[in-house]
């Protein structure tokens, strides 16, 4: 999982976007067409009732893994497990999905949107986990622990990145060794913007998508790579 000039090159684990609206109520019957007229477009196979709401999604598979999207009363859930789909692709469903739903319900504005992204990236050097996060990233050796007087065994950190002005996400980053292998990182962004934004201007949401696509498989792995 590293290239020839050194980066490291993340594995998607999955990819989730919440949309979160004003609560509403939503006829199942609405859901319904919604399905019908986006499956197509956005692949789509499956249509069922969950809660007060819905959910669409395609059939799993190992090499392309699974799409859903759940509606709830306050928000819509898109998800793509496994190998996923890129940002520009997921935009233009989400983009269906809402348009589809705004012609069958009143909900003028997303008040916020949230984007979580889980990748595993390899150790660079191929070391350990726990003993490269320990002296690269925290650095910590065993004199400056000497006042716990216990092991001191590194699994992980967290880092929040501000938003710097107004219309960026605010990210949320974790850091933490795999336990399922230990030569493996396993790293988390949380991306949340707080301002509204209109249904009618919802293309915009490809622009916040790419840049933190951008963050999470560019930027992370170039700054590990280089500690």
């Amino acid at each position: 999982m590293s290239d020839p000039l050194g980066g490291l090159d993340p594995s998607t684990l999955g990819v989730s976007v919440d949309l979160i609206h004003l609560p509403m109520q939503v006829g199942l019957e609405a859901f319904k067409e919604v399905y019908m007229e986006v499956s197509g477009p956005c692949g789509y196979e499956n249509f069922m009732r969950v809660g007060d709401g819905a959910r669409l999604e395609t059939a799993a598979t190992p090499e392309k893994g699974a799409s859903r999207v759940t509606f709830a009363r306050d928000r819509i859930t898109f998800q793509e497990e496994g190998a996923g789909i890129g940002s520009e692709l997921l935009a233009r469903r989400m983009e269906e999905v809402v348009r589809s739903l705004s012609k069958r319900v009143q909900f003028p504005v997303i008040i916020a949107r949230t984007r979580n992204h889980r990748t595993l990236i390899r150790v660079p050097g191929d070391k350990v986990a726990a003993d490269w996060l320990a002296e690269k990233v925290l650095q910590l050796d065993a004199e400056s622990c000497a006042p716990l007087a216990r092991p001191v065994r590194a699994s992980g950190l967290r880092l929040q990145l501000p938003a710097q002005k107004n219309g960026e996400a605010m990210h949320l980053l974790r850091v933490e060794e795999w336990l399922k292998n230990p030569k493996m990182l396993f790293v988390e962004d949380n991306a949340n913007w707080r301002q509204p934004m209109p249904v009618d201007q919802f293309s915009n949401i490809a622009a916040e998508l790419k840049s933190a696509e951008e963050l999470m498989v560019v930027r992370i792995p170039d700054w590990l790579s280089q500690l």
